[in-house]
Parts: structure tokens; sequence; C-alpha cells
């Protein structure tokens, strides 16, 4: 009928939109790269008779590309990058030990918070200020952390007990986050949680989704100087001194590197825990933190490393590529949702599954396990 605009099919949906013109051409792309780098660089595609040759295992693409997902979804939802549980997960069930599991899963956690990036910056829980001065500590203490992944870490049960240490802490982190001690300790988590509980359940009684976060919901800087950064974020106010983010990122950025992963199970609980943020705001910070770190220490390994030591790391590149399509589209997905779940129901099913792994890598370095981890 003349006059009348017909409304474009994906105007109504968002979501969708944001999915098929953003979120699937990244993962499509890294994935079509990863079938070019296999190509190009061995002349097949890894399958169940073709091994990949630089990790020496033999995974299939789905089991890579699942892999990558489930790791990218589960970590974005707590504010971190894949590589904690893709790390543990490649040494121990794929049995890829070798020091370029380092580099390559940097690579991974290089491409994987991309998702989750524009999946926040959509929601609004994004604040450039906050991550700065970490992301300038990353960049100074990344280079470190292969030297130290070299020299002291080239054996896989040292390594695997690190591993087994940054899981750990990551559940104690999340642990620690829904007891009664912390949330009485922390006014502005509580009060939070309280906020989030109550806009959640006005959301479920007017019929719409029950998201926990309002429409209007974001992250300010209300003052920023060379000595703090002061942000706001629905009705909150937190001052962050900008020697303490520095410092902080530059410790968790030679950890980071050195393992392999981009630095989240430091740093997340230590914005969660010392400075009372909730996990809706420390994505702002942690996810380009990441980024940073995983790029500086993938650099570290290629060119830094074999420059000033004369030890060369290669890096799976088919591997981690096919890895980061599943985990970007896992980590999108993350953003997209984590405003529905409640932390009293994510932490503890998080933190019982990282911890008793974690634990299981730390006691088999004291005491050799009747199985293998």
């Amino acid at each position: 009928m003349v006059g009348k605009h017909r409304t474009p099919p994906l105007a109504g949906h968002p979501v969708l939109r944001e999915f098929l013109y953003e979120q699937a051409p990244l993962s499509l792309g890294v994935f079509g790269l990863a079938l070019l780098v296999s190509y190009l660089g061995y002349g097949y595609l890894p399958d169940a008779e073709h091994p990949l040759p630089v990790a020496g295992i033999i995974a299939p693409i789905w089991h890579l590309v699942w892999m990558g997902f489930w790791t990218g979804y589960t970590m974005a939802v707590v504010g971190q990058a894949s590589g904690t549980f893709s790390l543990a997960y490649s040494a121990s069930i794929l049995q890829f030990n070798s020091i370029s599991l380092s580099p390559t899963s940097l690579l991974i956690t290089f491409i994987n918070p991309f998702g989750a990036l524009l999946g926040f910056w959509r929601e609004r829980q994004w604040n450039l200020d906050m991550a700065l001065w970490l992301c300038v500590g990353a960049v100074l203490g990344a280079p470190l952390g292969p030297f130290i992944r070299v020299y002291f870490l080239h054996d896989p049960t040292p390594f695997k007990a690190c591993i087994g240490v940054a899981l750990l802490i990551t559940a104690v982190q999340l642990w620690v986050e829904i007891s009664p001690w912390y949330l009485r300790r922390a006014r502005s988590q509580r009060a939070f949680k309280e906020k989030f509980d109550q806009t959640r359940a006005g959301h479920r009684q007017g019929g719409r989704a029950a998201a926990g976060l309002p429409g209007h919901f974001s992250i300010a800087t209300i003052e920023r100087s060379w000595r703090h950064v002061k942000i706001s974020y629905w009705g909150h106010e937190v001052t962050l001194p900008t020697f303490s983010m520095l410092v902080t990122g530059f410790g968790v950025g030679v950890a980071g590197a050195a393992l392999g992963i981009g630095g989240g199970f430091l740093l997340v609980p230590v914005l969660v825990i010392v400075y009372g943020l909730p996990m809706y705001v420390v994505v702002a910070a942690s996810i380009p933190y990441v980024i940073v770190l995983s790029a500086i220490g993938l650099l570290s390994y290629l060119l830094l490393l074999p420059l000033l030591t004369g030890i060369p790391t290669s890096v799976d590149w088919s591997f981690g590529l096919f890895v980061a399509s599943g985990a970007v589209f896992g980590a999108w997905l993350a953003a997209k949702t984590q405003k529905y779940i409640p932390e009293s129901y994510l932490k503890p099913m998080l933190g019982t599954i990282t911890g008793v792994v974690g634990g299981l890598y730390v006691v088999n370095y004291f005491y050799r396990l009747p199985f293998s981890v």
C-alpha cells in the first residue's frame, strides 16, 4: 500500500542482525583463515589420520571448534578469555605439551575476546579509562613471560602445576564472591546484587526477558588524572589508583605470557575482591586487557625470545585459529546472556569445576597420580 513503510526483516531482531552482520562473518572469517593456513602450511586438513604438525597431536576440526566454543563461553561469562580452560584441556585431554602450546594459546586468547568485546560494547559494559593503565602494565610485563616459560617451565609437570594454581585462584575468587563474609564486607557488591535481583524480578513479572541489568546501564568516567580514575555505574562510584593498576597489569602480564593465557585468572580477582567491582563491570577492563597482553606475549614468543636467546618457538596457527573461531562465537554469546544469569548459580558451578581440575594438577606435581592429568 502506498504511504506505508515496510519494516526491514531484521529491524525488530537486533541480536539476530548483530549475529548475521558482525559475529558470523568474524567467526567464519577466522575459520576460513584456519582452513587456508592448513592447506598452505601443511597441505591437508587435520583429521583422525592427519596430525597437527606443530602440536604433534591428532584432533579433528570439529573437536577444536567445539573446544573453543565452550571454553570461550564459560570464561567470558566471568570476564575472562578462554585461555585458562583451553590451556588445561589442550595439555591434558589433547596432550599438547610442548612449549609451542603457550604462544598457540596466546593466539587463541588474542582472537577470542573480540566476540565478547563487541557484545559488551553494545551492552554498554565498556570503559577504556578503566583498562588503560592495566594495558600499559601488560605491555611492560608480557615480554618477560616467555623467558620464564622457556627456562623454568619447559617440563610439562611443573607447567601443569602452574596451570593448576591459575585454576585454583579462579576457583577461590568465584567462591569468595558469593560468600556471606564477602557480601557483608562489600557494600557496593551487596547493593548491586539487590538491584540486579529486583530488576530481574521486575522484567520477569512484566513478561520480558529476565535481564538483571537495565537498558540504560553504562560505565561512565567521572574523573581521570595521572593519579587515579574514578568511574560510576548504576549509582555507585569507585576510584582506581593508576599506579596500582599499572603494577597489577605488569605482574599479571608476566604470569599470563609465561603460561600462555590472557591473565584474567589474576586480574579479575583483584578487581572484584580488592576494588569491589561486580563481574558485569569488570569485563570493561578485563576484555581489552586480555587482548593487549595476548598480542604482546605472542609477539615476544615469535620475535623477542628467538632474538635474545636463539631459542625458536613455533605457533600451531591452524590449531589456534580453529579453536579461536569457536571461541569468538562463544564469547559473544556470553556477552549477550551474562546479564540474565544470576551470579549465585554461575559462580559455584564454575568454581567447583576449576577447583577440582586445578587441585589435581597441583597434587600431581607433588605426588604422581595413578591416572594421567
